[in-house]
């Protein structure tokens, strides 16, 4: 995963889990907020309630006790009560308790006897006439306090009084009177915005209720607000903070883009111009961007000087330990020939001190022994000298199926059966007229070693080996290399062959090395030898000399 990559991803995890933390902090807190405003609205509405019923409860007596006290509609009334003539008096009676109840501001009022008798009735006038045992009981068992109606519809607050016969006290008139409490809860429950009853909402969930008891009468008040608005609310808030959540969230991967695009650009070009270096552009790496990635290009452009310093040092004590090994090589191998010359010499000079008649017969042949071993010896300094003084490879881009096949067709004479395999591969940045060295070498080598069979062979392929990679491999059908000279197969001088001088392999091993590839050896299935060849695409690794800063 790339820098700005791994930047989108964890602006976008931050933003999403801000957003999302936040949002669910602003809803429960909304929520909270909501439901507390419900529960004062409530608290509100009962204590208006509160004091409504506390002002009917204290007003409503006041107002019933002293009309059964002076009132001249109950004197009348008790009059014709004790003098059983009601009859004549009913009619001025049951019209007079609409106009006294209108005047009081009651919704009830009702002139009862103590017989249960409605003498009037200001608010139903069908009640008059009839009889209410039950209300005329509970009139004389009861006090004249006010109390909370409960036991019929409409819910009010009623009070009354009896008005007795001085000389009999079973004989009574009393006034019934009440205030309803129902429009009194619809104008604070419309206000407050909440549901107030004297009964417990049961079983539904989606109402919150508040409860606030009413020690005056003895009962409890209930106020309900439905939860339905609140969650509708709830959703509103929900879509909102969603949206503004994806807005947020597209801001901060647009910026985060912006961010990892100005972060990540300086980043991928210097690593564009390292590539370019090691590829062997020797150009010092640029740092834009900061101060931090100057130093990094500064302390890359060092260790690449370092590096530099470095392969130096290390291929000079390599060529000046592999003059020694040559050298004393060349000395053991020149060696050799000087014996027999030395032999043919002093065979010579022997032959010739004592004129001996063979003296011209030998002559021919020791002549030709030393021309062939002076021959041997200038072969093997040439050889040296050429290894010795092997240049650096000068790379550039190259063909290598082609170079392949111009190989192949030069050694197409040579008696062997050659088969070319090539598979299609990116230009390989190499030092053409080496890799036609190296080549030739391995191919020739091939052609030796299959020339003892009957039907010599040699496979010549090229393959590419991932994105950055070319192998070359050559196969013959010969003996293969015996066990013995495999360990040191590449060593200067080591050789099975009768007239090879054992460079040939050490300079393809430091050809290739040099390009910063790999040869090895391994045995051909069926019998013979296998050499492989692994190339990088882009050449040598390393440059030859350290980057110079430009004059800009």
């Amino acid at each position: 995963m790339t820098l700005a990559q791994r930047l989108l991803l964890a602006i976008g995890i931050l933003t999403i889990a801000t957003t999302a933390a936040l949002g669910l902090a602003v809803r429960e807190a909304w929520r909270s907020t909501e439901e507390q405003r419900f529960q004062e609205q409530g608290n509100l509405a009962i204590r208006r309630v509160q004091r409504a019923i506390r002002e009917q409860v204290r007003d409503l007596p006041a107002t019933v006790s002293p009309l059964c006290a002076h009132d001249p509609m109950v004197d009348s009334a008790i009059v014709g009560l004790k003098a059983h003539d009601l009859d004549s008096r009913r009619l001025s009676l049951s019209l007079r308790v609409p106009e006294l109840m209108k005047a009081l501001r009651l919704d009830e009022l009702l002139l009862v006897t103590s017989s249960g008798e409605i003498l009037g009735a200001g608010h139903a006038e069908e009640l008059v006439g009839k009889r209410d045992p039950t209300l005329a009981q509970r009139m004389t068992s009861a006090t004249d306090a006010a109390r909370l109606r409960t036991t019929e519809p409409p819910l009010a607050v009623e009070s009354w009084c009896v008005r007795r016969d001085t000389q009999n006290d079973k004989l009574w008139v009393g006034l019934y009177a009440a205030r309803h409490l129902d429009p009194t809860l619809e104008d604070i429950s419309a206000t407050q915005g909440v549901r107030l009853s004297l009964s417990k909402p049961t079983g539904d969930d989606a109402d919150m209720v508040a409860a606030m008891p009413l020690p005056e009468i003895g009962t409890t008040l209930f106020a309900t607000q439905s939860r339905v608005p609140l969650a509708r609310a709830l959703q509103r808030l929900d879509w909102t903070l969603g949206a503004i959540g994806a807005v947020t969230f597209l801001a901060a991967i647009a910026v985060a883009m912006l961010l990892s695009r100005g972060l990540a650009r300086p980043i991928v070009g210097m690593a564009k111009q390292a590539r370019e270096v090691v590829a062997g552009d020797p150009k010092p790496v640029v740092g834009r961007g900061g101060k931090e990635l100057e130093e990094f290009a500064a302390a890359f452009n060092k260790s690449i000087a370092d590096l530099v310093a470095l392969r130096k040092r290390l291929a000079a004590t390599e060529r000046i330990a592999a003059r020694r090994e040559i050298a004393r090589r060349v000395a053991h191998e020149i060696k050799n020939p000087l014996a027999p010359i030395r032999t043919a010499v002093e065979t010579l000079r022997r032959l010739r001190a004592r004129d001996d008649p063979a003296f011209d017969e030998y002559f021919d042949e020791a002549t030709r022994t030393v021309l062939e071993e002076v021959a041997r010896i200038s072969n093997i300094v040439s050889e040296f000298t050429r290894f010795a003084r092997l240049p650096p490879p000068d790379p550039a881009p190259m063909d290598m199926e082609e170079t392949l096949r111009k190989v192949v067709g030069l050694h197409g004479s040579s008696g062997a059966s050659l088969e070319l395999s090539v598979s299609p591969c990116p230009a390989v940045n190499a030092d053409k007229d080496q890799m036609v060295q190296v080549l030739t070498n391995l191919v020739q080598n091939a052609i030796d070693a299959a020339s003892s069979r009957t039907e010599p062979k040699v496979w010549v392929t090229l393959t590419p080996t991932g994105a950055d990679r070319v192998e070359i491999q050559v196969t013959d059908n010969g003996p293969g290399v015996a066990p013995e000279m495999r360990d040191r197969l590449f060593e200067p001088y080591a050789t099975t062959k009768p007239h090879g001088t054992g460079l040939g392999l050490a300079i393809v091993q430091r050809i290739v090395i040099e390009h910063g590839g790999e040869i090895s050896y391994s045995d051909a299935p069926g019998g013979g030898a296998r050499f492989s060849v692994a190339l990088p695409v882009s050449g040598p690794t390393l440059l030859s000399e350290a980057p110079v800063p430009s004059s800009r």
